[in-house]
């Protein structure tokens, strides 16, 4: 095989992991951000207010106990359409 076979064939893998990893994504938002529910009438709902002003993703795995073994899922995911999509990049342009 080529090197632009090797290239494809990481493009293939890639892309569908990423979008495996969005998905899973937002999965994880719709069913666990019910947890919140437990900060209403409570002082620290501000605060978790304020986190997912900045960064809903983060702060849902930062405030939602069991969102937090799901992102084990995502992370892994991700990193691995990262690798596959940034080593066709690479085989791509390196004959």
């Amino acid at each position: 095989m080529s090197h632009l076979d090797y290239a494809v064939l990481l493009y293939m893998l890639g892309i569908p992991l990423l979008a495996l990893a969005g998905l899973w994504q937002m999965y994880v938002m719709l069913t666990e951000t019910y947890t919140l529910n437990r900060y209403q009438n409570s002082p620290k709902m501000m605060w978790v207010a304020i986190s997912l002003f900045f960064s809903f993703s983060l702060s849902v795995y930062w405030v939602c106990p069991n969102a937090r073994k799901k992102g084990i899922v995502f992370a892994i995911l991700s990193v691995l359409g990262i690798a596959c999509y940034a080593m066709a990049i690479w085989f791509k342009a390196h004959p």
